[in-house]
């Protein structure tokens, strides 16, 4: 309620099927990417497309197909404030934007233990509406049920599922931002790095807030730091 008013705000879930991705250093070449399968086995990935107007693509059958979100009417995917016809609050339907060149993937934090999506959607409606670009927040499993790597996993996926269906999203993804908090900053440079090693196309942007990039009892100020945090102590974050 107190949120910022976006055209879409729409929950997916993603089947576990191999990827097909071109490779960066030559398209006619191509790798596959395997659905995650660590630890708890392979399973639908689960994330949320938001997007200030409705954009060609969004409106697809395909992207309905996906949707977790309650039924929809008349093919339409169920919005803020009402059902998608146009602009949210606009005064009567409009047809959907052409796809935008710019895509916005999240990564949410957590500790690697907690959170999802839905917990920082308030913020991230305001960068949907600022950036008038479609955001694509990931979820990833979560320790202990589901540790490391399984996290690098899904986001991995999630990141490659975005530029081969960027077309759902409405988007063309000409430019790709990987950004995340916390746990989730941690993850999108693993991935980021990982996009390299693989050789599919790495995002042209990074924004990782205060990321989690030494994962060790390793003697620094913010080490002594945890030792106090009553929420997540070093101790317990070493086993994540």
């Amino acid at each position: 309620m107190a949120g910022e008013p976006v055209g879409l705000s729409c929950a997916l879930s993603v089947p576990p099927e191999p990827l097909e991705l071109p490779l960066a250093s030559d398209p006619r070449r191509s790798v596959t990417i395997p659905p995650p399968a660590a630890h708890t086995g392979p399973s639908p990935l689960r994330m949320r497309l938001l997007s200030h107007r409705l954009r060609q693509g969004q409106d697809s059958a395909a992207l309905s197909a996906l949707s977790t979100d309650p039924p929809f009417l008349g093919g339409a995917l169920h919005a803020v404030g009402g059902w998608v016809g146009g602009w949210v609050g606009g005064g009567g339907a409009a047809p959907p934007l052409p796809p935008s060149p710019w895509l916005v993937v999240h990564v949410h934090g957590g500790g690697f233990v907690a959170q999802t999506s839905r917990s920082h959607e308030l913020y991230l409606r305001g960068w949907a509406r600022a950036l008038r670009a479609p955001l694509l927040a990931l979820d990833y499993g979560l320790a202990p049920e589901s540790p490391f790597p399984r996290g690098v996993e899904d986001v991995f996926y999630g990141y490659c599922w975005a530029l081969r269906n960027c077309g759902l999203l409405g988007s063309t993804a000409e430019r790709v931002c990987l950004t995340g908090d916390s746990a989730g900053g941690n993850l999108a440079l693993a991935v980021a790095l990982r996009a390299c090693a693989v050789g599919v196309r790495a995002p042209a942007g990074l924004v990782t807030a205060y990321p989690v990039t030494l994962v060790r009892a390793a003697a620094s100020p913010s080490r002594l730091l945890t030792l106090l945090d009553p929420l997540l102590p070093l101790g317990v974050l070493g086993r994540v």
